[in-house]
């Protein structure tokens, strides 16, 4: 197979596998090799916690709305009581949906540079219901009082394979292909770079916590992707 693809130098796309000879067969055999051979994909989840001691206790937990919707209302207890209520019931929908997930992503690089928002401002449920309470009169911009709570961090987690869904198997196998693809045919494709998501629904033990840092500086994409200049370096885990 090497051989044809350094023959034929195809483009070897991650979402169209035409280039690969008997793709239907290869593809799942890749998968049932690649998630029987690893047990835990690696991923990085981006946050802006208070404390980080409860991932090492406990582990990264599910999305709760009602403990976010209490935060939420605390943050913002200065607002009408009754805009708070109302950004929180356009919500109730994407509640439910969301309830007991976490996103990861395969490279804290990434992050930094293309998802800041979530180590500059937090959670992205925190950020949506904030933005949906408008602009006062003073003209504050609600999310970015977010940037007042908590240590921006990323959290580096062995992912158990079992609770990533088959899905997301055949994605990462297929990022894995192409880019083996690329190298056999000599033919890179000059873009990509984009790492696997993981979207989990289940708890994630803390044994899996491998290890977190704050960032010094961090790509701010709603500040025009200027660099955001992180002050707060420790917190009650590493010493600060």
């Amino acid at each position: 197979m090497r051989q044809h693809l350094s023959q034929e130098r195809p483009k070897c796309w991650s979402d169209d596998f035409a280039w690969l000879p008997d793709s239907e067969y290869v593809l799942p055999e890749f998968v049932a090799g690649l998630t029987s051979y690893y047990t835990h994909f690696k991923g990085f989840h981006g946050c802006r916690p208070l404390k980080l001691a409860s991932y090492y206790e406990r582990g990264l937990l599910g999305q709760d709305s009602e403990l976010l919707c209490d935060a939420f209302r605390e943050i913002f207890s200065d607002v009408p009581k009754e805009d708070v209520d109302s950004a929180i019931k356009q919500f109730a929908d994407r509640s439910d949906r969301e309830r007991g997930k976490m996103w990861l992503v395969g490279s804290d690089e990434f992050l930094v540079k293309q998802c800041g928002h979530y180590l500059i401002q937090g959670s992205e449920y925190l950020m949506a219901l904030a933005a949906h309470l408008g602009r006062p009169l003073s003209g504050e911009d609600y999310r970015f009082r977010l940037r007042n709570y908590g240590i921006p961090t990323i959290l580096e987690v062995d992912v158990p394979v079992g609770l990533v869904p088959a899905a997301q198997h055949v994605e990462v196998a297929k990022m894995i292909l192409s880019e083996w693809g690329q190298l056999a045919a000599r033919r890179p494709l000059g873009f990509g770079g984009e790492p696997p998501c993981y979207v989990v629904r289940q708890d994630i033990p803390p044994d899996c916590v491998q290890g977190h840092y704050h960032p010094k500086q961090i790509v701010d994409p709603h500040q025009g992707n200027r660099p955001y200049i992180n002050g707060l370096l420790t917190c009650d885990v590493c010493g600060g």
